[in-house]
Order: C-alpha cells, then sequence, then structure tokens
C-alpha cells in the first residue's frame, strides 16, 4: 500500500516534490505510521528499486533456463526487450529510480544486483553446452552485465526516445556477436 502509493507520488509529484506527507496522504495513512516502515523517501525509494530488482531477476532466470548455442539470440532479444520495457514497473517511475537511487549515494543500499545478475549469466554460460568453450564465465558476465546495464539505464533516463525495438536489436547483436565461439 505504502510502495504503490510512493510510486504514484514519484510519478505525479516528480521525486523532488514528493514528500512523506503526499505519500502517507496517497496511501490513506497518517505520517506517523508511514515512518513506523519507512524513516524517508529515499528509503521507501530504495525498497521500490529492491522489490523491482527481484522481479527482474526471476525474469532473468526464467529466459536463461536451458539457453543454448541453438536458442541464444532469441532468448537474448527476449529479455532486453523485457528489461528495456522495465517489465513490471512504469517507465516514468523506473527513470526516477534510476535518477534518484542509481546514480546518488543510496546505491550501496541496494548494492549485489549486479553480482546476482553475472552469476545467473555465468551459470547459463557454463551450462551452454560448450558453446563458449575457452571463455571465462565469470569475465564474460561481469562484462556484458555491466554493458547492459548500462546502456539500458542511460537509455531509460538520459535517450528514452532510443528505447525501443532498434536499441533491442543493437544490443542483441552486440551479446550473441560477443558470445560468438
Amino acid at each position: 500500500m505504502i510502495l504503490e502509493a510512493a510510486a504514484r507520488v514519484f510519478v505525479r509529484h516528480g521525486y523532488a516534490r514528493a514528500t512523506t506527507n503526499r505519500i502517507a496522504e496517497a496511501a490513506g495513512i497518517s505520517v506517523g505510521s508511514l515512518y513506523q516502515y519507512f524513516p524517508s523517501k529515499d528509503a521507501i525509494a530504495v525498497e521500490i528499486l529492491r522489490r523491482y530488482r527481484e522481479t527482474l531477476l526471476a525474469l532473468v532466470h526464467k529466459h536463461l533456463d536451458g539457453v543454448g548455442e541453438a536458442t541464444l539470440e532469441p532468448v537474448v532479444r527476449a529479455l532486453l526487450g523485457a528489461l528495456l520495457r522495465a517489465e513490471g514497473i512504469e517507465p516514468a517511475l523506473h527513470r526516477v529510480l534510476i535518477e534518484q537511487v542509481l546514480r546518488t549515494s543510496a546505491r550501496g543500499e541496494i548494492s549485489g544486483f549486479e553480482e546476482r545478475l553475472e552469476g545467473a549469466l555465468a551459470d547459463a554460460i557454463r551450462n551452454a553446452n560448450g558453446a563458449l568453450f575457452g571463455r571465462d564465465p565469470d569475465t564474460t558476465s561481469f562484462v556484458l552485465v555491466r554493458a547492459i546495464l548500462g546502456a539500458v539505464h542511460a537509455a531509460v533516463v538520459d535517450r528514452p526516445n532510443l528505447n525501443g525495438p532498434a536499441l533491442v536489436d543493437e544490443l542483441t547483436r552486440l551479446v550473441v556477436r560477443f558470445l560468438a565461439p
């Protein structure tokens, strides 16, 4: 209830104009009740992002399950499309979370996401029937995760007009060629 209300307030008023009073009002609770759960709007934003990232991790695991050389391109395309569409999150909220949490000192409060993505991808690379023989799965997954997240975050925040099928095509080519044996 509080998180959903906060998301609406962040989108409607922008992060800077969102206040705990506005969030409490949108949630239909007193500000004192809100403070029992969250000490600040920053803590609320961090929790929204944390939950969203858990959803993304589940999506990544689902897409990577059983990926092999023959299915690499369609799986990569579907996964990147899902990431760029910000599955399960309002695009304006996605932008707020990137700008206000990921690009600030609050980033440390949500650490571990990239590493978990890297682990999932490294496991998929290890299980890809030798298609990537000779490559270090940990280094390969580090490079891919950081490159893709950097491009996705930049598209969402800095160049939303690029956030579409053409970007999915370019990122798919980048990943598939990078992973080519």
